[in-house]
């Protein structure tokens, strides 16, 4: 059995709800903040999703409880955000803030240099290129794992659509951000830091295909930082809204935790974005629980945002959430659990511990 893939005990039978977008779900936040009773519940969520105590374990996994409603997750998105200090030590969030490693390439520096590089057509040159970009991928990992969000950060490895079209070029320039972000992981070890980073391989369309990206990415913290780190790490799949619905379910089963990424089609109006992002991630949870019910799925991207509503009442374990829309999603999300509790429902739902 391949690292990741875990005998499920869960009944597999999931009840498949109806689905349907309404815009009325979007605005609930607002209304029920109205009440007094929901405001106290918003509080206490606020508090409870902020931030734990820890024992100091790290080793912490995804799962969820079938037949248990955990709390949904309103998770950093740090798109676009500067990292913030550190909290005191002892204090972890209550899961991973998600990190997209191309942003990195769009800095001043880093932008030239992979510019240079991608348009470089001379061996040794792009070789040299491209160890310029790994000092400074070094730098701001660094910098990542000395933050906040470095206390648990889930960092998508570099995907763009010009790399994609160069699969050479996407390996190494991938194999390079592995390099760079282990090497400060080493670094941080040293140094006595409780830092966890967590890896999600970018948009695989088949279980073969992120089989791979988990061997690759395995071999190379096995070769940075030894074998115990390499089997402790976990390896998740960042998907996009049009995989198809069986390969999804495939990769569940190898994959650590998965994340659905609205990010893709973001070109939408946001409305038609949401209605359409809800859609297919109730098609692709489905597809995931009849594969392996106990999967962590996470929603990231501005649609999983706004379609909020529907992927608490399908199930999602949460989502990831920039700065701009994150007060609107957490006063959302209270106001939902607190309607649940009220209702004692025993839907099933996400959340890992």
């Amino acid at each position: 059995m391949m690292k990741g893939e875990r005998q499920q005990n869960d009944d597999p039978n999931q009840e498949e709800r109806l689905f349907k977008y309404s815009t009325g779900d979007r605005t609930i936040g607002m209304e029920m903040s109205q009440s007094a009773s929901v405001a106290s519940a918003a509080a206490e969520f606020l508090a409870e999703r902020d931030q734990r105590k820890s024992n100091g374990n790290m080793s912490r996994t995804y799962f969820r409880r079938p037949g248990e409603r955990q709390p949904f997750l309103v998770l950093r998105d740090g798109r676009g955000e500067r990292s913030t200090p550190r909290e005191e030590p002892g204090i972890y969030p209550a899961g991973p803030c998600l990190i997209r490693a191309e942003e990195w390439l769009l800095e001043p520096e880093l932008a030239a240099l992979y510019s240079s590089w991608m348009s470089c057509t001379e061996d040794g040159q792009a070789e040299r290129i491209l160890q310029r970009i790994y000092h400074r991928l070094r730098a701001a990992a660094g910098v990542l794992l000395e933050s906040a969000d470095g206390v648990w950060a889930a960092v998508a490895l570099p995907y763009t659509p010009e790399l994609a079209a160069s699969p050479a070029r996407l390996a190494a320039l991938q194999d390079a951000q592995l390099d760079a972000l282990f090497a400060a992981v080493a670094e941080s070890q040293r140094l006595g830091s409780d830092s966890r980073v967590d890896l999600l391989a970018p948009y695989p369309a088949s279980r073969a295909e992120f089989a791979a990206q988990r061997e690759f990415i395995e071999g190379v913290a096995e070769q940075t930082l030894g074998h115990a780190y390499a089997a402790a790490c976990r390896i998740g799949a960042l998907l996009a809204p049009d995989v198809e619905r069986a390969a999804a379910g495939e990769i569940a089963r190898i994959a650590d935790f998965l994340v659905l990424d609205g990010a893709a089609g973001e070109a939408a109006p946001e409305e038609n974005a949401a209605e359409g992002f809800a859609t297919a991630a109730a098609e692709v949870l489905a597809a995931v629980r009849r594969a392996r019910p106990a999967a962590a799925v996470l929603a990231a991207g501005a649609p999983a945002a706004y379609a909020l509503a529907d992927l608490y009442e399908i199930g999602m374990s949460g989502i990831f959430c920039s700065a701009a829309l994150r007060t609107e999603a957490l006063l959302r999300a209270a106001c939902l659990t607190w309607i649940a509790r009220q209702d004692n429902t025993d839907a099933a739902a996400g959340g890992w511990q």
